[in-house]
Protein backbone atom coordinates (compact mmCIF):
# COMPACT_ATOMS: atom_id res chain seq x y z
CA UNK A 1 0.00 0.00 0.00
CA UNK A 2 1.26 3.72 -0.97
CA UNK A 3 0.16 6.45 0.67
CA UNK A 4 -1.51 8.86 -1.63
CA UNK A 5 -1.26 12.55 -2.22
CA UNK A 6 -3.34 14.59 -0.17
CA UNK A 7 -5.62 17.38 -2.61
CA UNK A 8 -5.48 20.36 -0.81
CA UNK A 9 -6.85 23.90 -1.46
CA UNK A 10 -3.97 25.21 -1.52
CA UNK A 11 -2.98 22.82 -4.43
CA UNK A 12 -5.73 23.28 -5.79
CA UNK A 13 -6.78 27.60 -5.96
CA UNK A 14 -4.30 30.04 -7.20
CA UNK A 15 -3.20 31.83 -4.38
CA UNK A 16 -4.96 34.81 -5.38
CA UNK A 17 -8.01 32.84 -4.76
CA UNK A 18 -6.88 31.13 -1.64
CA UNK A 19 -6.46 35.00 -0.21
CA UNK A 20 -9.61 35.53 -1.26
CA UNK A 21 -10.97 32.88 0.53
CA UNK A 22 -8.82 33.32 3.77
CA UNK A 23 -10.23 36.96 4.18
CA UNK A 24 -13.78 36.00 3.57
CA UNK A 25 -13.41 33.21 6.26
CA UNK A 26 -11.90 35.87 8.44
CA UNK A 27 -14.64 37.83 8.01
CA UNK A 28 -16.89 34.84 8.44
CA UNK A 29 -15.41 34.27 11.91
CA UNK A 30 -16.25 37.35 12.65
CA UNK A 31 -19.78 37.76 11.75
CA UNK A 32 -20.52 34.31 13.75
CA UNK A 33 -18.17 34.19 17.01
CA UNK A 34 -17.51 38.44 17.33
CA UNK A 35 -14.34 38.71 19.74
CA UNK A 36 -14.52 35.39 21.56
CA UNK A 37 -11.57 33.24 21.96
CA UNK A 38 -12.04 29.48 21.30
CA UNK A 39 -11.96 29.21 25.55
CA UNK A 40 -14.54 31.05 25.31
CA UNK A 41 -16.31 29.68 22.38
CA UNK A 42 -16.32 26.22 23.49
CA UNK A 43 -17.45 27.14 26.84
CA UNK A 44 -20.58 29.53 25.48
CA UNK A 45 -20.84 26.24 23.76
CA UNK A 46 -21.02 23.53 26.54
CA UNK A 47 -23.76 25.72 28.17
CA UNK A 48 -26.22 26.38 25.08
CA UNK A 49 -26.15 22.67 23.95
CA UNK A 50 -27.20 21.01 27.53
CA UNK A 51 -29.73 23.89 27.30
CA UNK A 52 -30.99 22.63 24.31
CA UNK A 53 -31.36 18.69 24.67
CA UNK A 54 -32.92 19.23 28.57
CA UNK A 55 -35.59 21.51 26.35
CA UNK A 56 -36.04 19.30 23.42
CA UNK A 57 -36.57 16.03 25.95
CA UNK A 58 -39.98 14.64 25.76
CA UNK A 59 -40.16 16.61 22.10
CA UNK A 60 -37.98 14.69 20.14
CA UNK A 61 -40.60 12.71 17.94
CA UNK A 62 -42.49 16.05 17.30
CA UNK A 63 -39.19 17.71 16.21
CA UNK A 64 -37.88 14.67 14.17
CA UNK A 65 -41.38 15.06 11.89
CA UNK A 66 -41.30 18.87 11.98
CA UNK A 67 -37.42 18.80 10.66
CA UNK A 68 -38.09 16.44 8.15
CA UNK A 69 -41.01 18.59 7.16
CA UNK A 70 -39.50 22.47 7.02
CA UNK A 71 -36.53 20.94 4.70
CA UNK A 72 -39.35 19.45 2.41
CA UNK A 73 -40.68 23.06 1.87
CA UNK A 74 -36.90 24.83 1.82
CA UNK A 75 -35.84 22.07 -0.34
CA UNK A 76 -38.31 21.11 -2.54
CA UNK A 77 -36.19 19.20 -4.59
CA UNK A 78 -36.79 16.61 -1.25
CA UNK A 79 -40.40 15.57 -2.09
CA UNK A 80 -40.29 16.29 -6.26
CA UNK A 81 -37.33 13.61 -6.21
CA UNK A 82 -39.51 11.33 -4.06
CA UNK A 83 -35.89 11.27 -1.45
CA UNK A 84 -37.01 9.05 1.68
CA UNK A 85 -35.54 11.12 4.97
CA UNK A 86 -35.41 8.90 7.92
CA UNK A 87 -34.32 11.48 10.45
CA UNK A 88 -33.68 11.08 14.21
CA UNK A 89 -32.10 12.86 17.60
CA UNK A 90 -30.39 10.76 19.19
CA UNK A 91 -27.69 10.34 22.44
CA UNK A 92 -24.15 10.88 21.68
CA UNK A 93 -23.42 7.51 22.29
CA UNK A 94 -25.43 6.45 19.29
CA UNK A 95 -22.97 8.11 16.70
CA UNK A 96 -21.37 5.62 14.50
CA UNK A 97 -19.40 7.55 11.92
CA UNK A 98 -17.34 5.68 9.24
CA UNK A 99 -14.44 7.09 8.33
CA UNK A 100 -12.62 5.84 5.17
CA UNK A 101 -9.90 4.29 4.64
CA UNK A 102 -6.41 6.88 4.10
CA UNK A 103 -4.59 4.81 1.90
CA UNK A 104 -5.34 2.88 -1.51
CA UNK A 105 -3.73 0.72 -3.55
CA UNK A 106 -1.09 3.05 -5.79
CA UNK A 107 -2.60 0.83 -8.97
CA UNK A 108 -5.94 3.00 -8.19
CA UNK A 109 -4.96 6.61 -7.47
CA UNK A 110 -7.08 8.79 -9.82
CA UNK A 111 -6.49 11.71 -11.48
CA UNK A 112 -5.33 15.27 -9.33
CA UNK A 113 -8.05 16.82 -11.45
CA UNK A 114 -10.86 14.56 -10.20
CA UNK A 115 -9.50 14.40 -6.60
CA UNK A 116 -9.53 18.29 -6.85
CA UNK A 117 -13.36 17.84 -8.43
CA UNK A 118 -14.33 15.78 -5.53
CA UNK A 119 -12.60 17.81 -2.82
CA UNK A 120 -14.51 21.40 -4.02
CA UNK A 121 -18.16 19.15 -4.07
CA UNK A 122 -17.46 17.86 -0.34
CA UNK A 123 -17.23 21.60 0.53
CA UNK A 124 -19.87 22.45 -1.35
CA UNK A 125 -22.09 20.00 0.11
CA UNK A 126 -20.95 20.46 3.76
CA UNK A 127 -21.27 24.53 2.86
CA UNK A 128 -25.11 24.19 1.78
CA UNK A 129 -25.84 22.38 5.11
CA UNK A 130 -24.43 25.12 7.23
CA UNK A 131 -26.28 27.45 5.30
CA UNK A 132 -29.68 25.56 5.27
CA UNK A 133 -29.19 25.27 9.11
CA UNK A 134 -28.88 29.01 9.78
CA UNK A 135 -32.05 29.45 7.67
CA UNK A 136 -34.48 28.02 10.51
CA UNK A 137 -34.01 32.07 11.78
CA UNK A 138 -36.34 32.47 8.67
CA UNK A 139 -39.13 29.35 8.72
CA UNK A 140 -42.86 30.25 8.88
CA UNK A 141 -44.39 32.10 12.06
CA UNK A 142 -45.97 29.00 13.39
CA UNK A 143 -42.52 27.06 13.05
CA UNK A 144 -40.76 29.77 15.52
CA UNK A 145 -44.23 29.68 17.67
CA UNK A 146 -44.17 26.16 17.76
CA UNK A 147 -40.63 26.13 18.92
CA UNK A 148 -40.76 28.93 21.43
CA UNK A 149 -43.84 27.16 23.02
CA UNK A 150 -41.59 24.41 24.09
CA UNK A 151 -39.25 26.87 25.93
CA UNK A 152 -39.46 30.67 25.24
CA UNK A 153 -36.34 31.68 23.49
CA UNK A 154 -35.47 27.81 22.07
CA UNK A 155 -35.43 29.03 18.71
CA UNK A 156 -32.64 31.72 19.59
CA UNK A 157 -30.38 28.98 21.30
CA UNK A 158 -30.68 26.78 18.02
CA UNK A 159 -29.32 30.06 16.30
CA UNK A 160 -27.05 30.37 19.05
CA UNK A 161 -24.96 26.47 18.67
CA UNK A 162 -25.62 27.07 14.68
CA UNK A 163 -23.20 30.05 15.05
CA UNK A 164 -20.83 28.19 17.89
CA UNK A 165 -20.56 25.04 15.87
CA UNK A 166 -19.83 26.21 12.70
CA UNK A 167 -18.21 29.93 13.71
CA UNK A 168 -15.43 27.53 14.84
CA UNK A 169 -14.33 26.66 11.41
CA UNK A 170 -13.63 30.13 10.66
CA UNK A 171 -10.90 30.21 13.65
CA UNK A 172 -7.41 28.65 12.65
CA UNK A 173 -7.08 27.79 16.76
CA UNK A 174 -9.85 25.68 16.46
CA UNK A 175 -9.39 24.22 13.33
CA UNK A 176 -5.73 23.13 14.78
CA UNK A 177 -7.57 21.47 17.69
CA UNK A 178 -9.94 19.82 15.22
CA UNK A 179 -7.04 18.05 13.59
CA UNK A 180 -5.16 17.02 16.55
CA UNK A 181 -8.52 15.58 17.77
CA UNK A 182 -8.87 13.69 14.75
CA UNK A 183 -5.41 12.28 14.01
CA UNK A 184 -5.58 11.16 17.73
CA UNK A 185 -8.79 9.31 16.82
CA UNK A 186 -11.33 11.49 18.61
CA UNK A 187 -14.29 12.66 16.94
CA UNK A 188 -16.67 15.52 18.35
CA UNK A 189 -19.62 15.40 15.91
CA UNK A 190 -22.72 16.65 16.94
CA UNK A 191 -24.36 14.63 14.06
CA UNK A 192 -24.23 11.85 11.10
CA UNK A 193 -25.72 11.40 7.68
CA UNK A 194 -25.64 9.12 4.57
CA UNK A 195 -27.58 8.48 1.60
CA UNK A 196 -28.07 5.25 -0.45
CA UNK A 197 -30.33 4.15 -2.95
CA UNK A 198 -32.84 1.87 -3.19
CA UNK A 199 -32.63 -0.16 -6.32
CA UNK A 200 -36.04 -2.12 -6.29
CA UNK A 201 -38.12 1.30 -5.23
CA UNK A 202 -35.52 3.29 -7.07
CA UNK A 203 -35.26 5.46 -4.59
CA UNK A 204 -32.58 7.57 -2.44
CA UNK A 205 -33.14 7.27 1.18
CA UNK A 206 -31.39 9.85 3.63
CA UNK A 207 -30.52 8.38 7.30
CA UNK A 208 -29.85 11.46 9.61
CA UNK A 209 -28.69 11.09 13.12
CA UNK A 210 -28.11 14.08 15.47
CA UNK A 211 -28.14 14.85 19.19
CA UNK A 212 -30.44 18.31 18.67
CA UNK A 213 -32.65 19.88 16.64
CA UNK A 214 -30.70 22.30 14.39
CA UNK A 215 -27.91 19.49 14.24
CA UNK A 216 -30.55 17.01 12.58
CA UNK A 217 -31.69 19.65 9.86
CA UNK A 218 -28.20 20.19 9.25
CA UNK A 219 -27.88 16.25 8.88
CA UNK A 220 -30.82 15.80 6.41
CA UNK A 221 -29.46 18.82 4.27
CA UNK A 222 -26.04 17.33 4.31
CA UNK A 223 -27.71 13.80 3.02
CA UNK A 224 -28.94 16.01 0.37
CA UNK A 225 -26.35 17.57 -0.61
CA UNK A 226 -24.27 13.95 -1.27
CA UNK A 227 -27.19 13.12 -3.37
CA UNK A 228 -26.35 16.27 -5.62
CA UNK A 229 -22.71 15.46 -5.23
CA UNK A 230 -23.08 12.00 -7.02
CA UNK A 231 -23.52 13.73 -10.20
CA UNK A 232 -20.10 14.34 -9.86
CA UNK A 233 -19.26 10.47 -10.62
CA UNK A 234 -18.53 8.66 -14.00
CA UNK A 235 -19.54 5.59 -15.03
CA UNK A 236 -16.58 3.70 -13.23
CA UNK A 237 -17.50 2.50 -10.04
CA UNK A 238 -14.19 1.12 -9.16
CA UNK A 239 -12.80 4.37 -10.63
CA UNK A 240 -15.58 6.47 -8.37
CA UNK A 241 -14.55 4.26 -5.57
CA UNK A 242 -10.85 4.98 -5.32
CA UNK A 243 -11.55 8.53 -5.68
CA UNK A 244 -14.18 8.81 -2.32
CA UNK A 245 -10.60 6.77 -0.85
CA UNK A 246 -8.77 9.32 -1.74
CA UNK A 247 -10.95 12.35 -0.94
CA UNK A 248 -13.43 11.24 1.38
CA UNK A 249 -11.60 11.74 4.77
CA UNK A 250 -13.11 13.21 8.07
CA UNK A 251 -9.87 14.94 8.94
CA UNK A 252 -10.53 16.86 5.00
CA UNK A 253 -13.76 18.13 6.78
CA UNK A 254 -12.73 21.27 8.76
CA UNK A 255 -10.99 23.24 5.60
CA UNK A 256 -13.80 21.46 3.79
CA UNK A 257 -16.44 23.16 6.31
CA UNK A 258 -14.34 26.37 6.31
CA UNK A 259 -14.16 27.24 2.81
CA UNK A 260 -16.79 25.28 1.00
CA UNK A 261 -19.56 28.21 2.23
CA UNK A 262 -17.86 30.55 -0.22
CA UNK A 263 -18.10 28.18 -3.06
CA UNK A 264 -21.26 26.98 -2.64
CA UNK A 265 -21.99 30.92 -1.82
CA UNK A 266 -20.14 31.96 -5.34
CA UNK A 267 -21.86 29.65 -7.28
CA UNK A 268 -25.85 29.70 -5.51
CA UNK A 269 -25.02 33.76 -6.65
CA UNK A 270 -26.04 32.69 -10.03
CA UNK A 271 -28.91 31.11 -9.59
CA UNK A 272 -29.83 34.03 -7.68
CA UNK A 273 -29.24 36.48 -10.21
CA UNK A 274 -30.98 34.43 -12.90
CA UNK A 275 -34.36 35.07 -14.05
CA UNK A 276 -35.44 31.47 -12.74
CA UNK A 277 -37.20 31.40 -9.32
CA UNK A 278 -38.33 27.68 -8.74
CA UNK A 279 -36.18 26.35 -5.99
CA UNK A 280 -35.92 23.11 -7.22
CA UNK A 281 -33.24 24.99 -10.07
CA UNK A 282 -30.93 24.97 -7.41
CA UNK A 283 -30.26 21.68 -6.52
CA UNK A 284 -30.46 20.62 -10.43
CA UNK A 285 -28.24 23.26 -11.53
CA UNK A 286 -25.28 22.25 -8.86
CA UNK A 287 -25.88 18.77 -10.32
CA UNK A 288 -25.60 19.71 -13.96
CA UNK A 289 -22.64 21.80 -13.21
CA UNK A 290 -21.06 18.77 -11.66
CA UNK A 291 -21.93 16.28 -14.10
CA UNK A 292 -21.11 18.38 -17.19
CA UNK A 293 -18.19 20.38 -16.50
CA UNK A 294 -15.06 17.77 -15.95
CA UNK A 295 -11.44 18.48 -15.05
CA UNK A 296 -9.46 22.09 -15.21
CA UNK A 297 -12.95 22.75 -16.44
CA UNK A 298 -14.78 22.55 -13.71
CA UNK A 299 -11.92 23.89 -11.27
CA UNK A 300 -11.88 27.12 -13.54
CA UNK A 301 -15.35 27.76 -13.68
CA UNK A 302 -15.61 27.52 -9.47
CA UNK A 303 -12.04 29.91 -9.17
CA UNK A 304 -13.91 32.22 -11.82
CA UNK A 305 -17.21 32.17 -9.63
CA UNK A 306 -15.42 32.49 -6.28
CA UNK A 307 -13.58 35.35 -7.44
CA UNK A 308 -16.81 37.36 -9.38
CA UNK A 309 -15.11 36.83 -12.72
CA UNK A 310 -17.07 34.31 -14.96
CA UNK A 311 -16.66 34.66 -18.33
CA UNK A 312 -19.54 35.45 -20.19
CA UNK A 313 -18.99 32.20 -21.97
CA UNK A 314 -19.64 31.24 -18.63
CA UNK A 315 -22.15 32.65 -17.49
CA UNK A 316 -24.16 32.11 -21.05
CA UNK A 317 -23.71 28.92 -20.16
CA UNK A 318 -25.25 29.08 -16.71
CA UNK A 319 -28.31 30.61 -17.80
CA UNK A 320 -28.84 28.52 -20.65
CA UNK A 321 -28.54 25.30 -18.17
CA UNK A 322 -30.73 26.95 -15.76
CA UNK A 323 -33.39 27.86 -18.38
CA UNK A 324 -33.25 24.07 -19.70
CA UNK A 325 -34.01 22.84 -16.09
CA UNK A 326 -36.87 25.60 -15.32
CA UNK A 327 -38.17 24.15 -18.78
CA UNK A 328 -38.26 20.81 -18.10
CA UNK A 329 -39.40 21.08 -14.42
CA UNK A 330 -42.52 22.73 -16.23
CA UNK A 331 -43.25 19.96 -18.61
CA UNK A 332 -43.01 17.42 -15.62
CA UNK A 333 -45.43 19.48 -13.43
CA UNK A 334 -48.19 19.87 -16.05
CA UNK A 335 -47.72 15.67 -16.59
CA UNK A 336 -47.92 15.02 -12.79
CA UNK A 337 -50.72 17.57 -12.67
CA UNK A 338 -52.33 15.40 -15.61
CA UNK A 339 -52.02 12.40 -14.49
CA UNK A 340 -53.09 13.19 -10.76
CA UNK A 341 -56.64 14.51 -12.56
CA UNK A 342 -56.84 11.20 -14.32
CA UNK A 343 -56.37 8.92 -11.07
CA UNK A 344 -58.75 10.83 -9.76
CA UNK A 345 -61.26 10.34 -12.96
CA UNK A 346 -61.37 13.65 -14.17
Amino acid sequence: MARLKEVEYEDIFSPKTMANLKAKSGESRQSLLGDKTLMQTMQKTSEVLPQIIQAETGYTDELEELAVLMMEKQCPIIPFMNIKVDAKIVGMGDMNIQSNPDEVSIDNTPPEAEKAKRRIINGITQAAAQILTFSIADWEEWFKEYINRIEPELLSKYIEIAKLSFGIYDDEEAIAMLLAMLAAGQKAQGGESEMEYDEEKKQFIIKARAICFPMLVHEIAKGLWEIVGTKGFGPDREKNQAIVNAVDKVKNEPRDMQYGKFMYKAINKIYVDSNVNDPRVRELFFSTLYSRKKGKEFVDFIENAINDELTPAEKKWANTEMENINAFLIKKDAENALKQRRDRGL
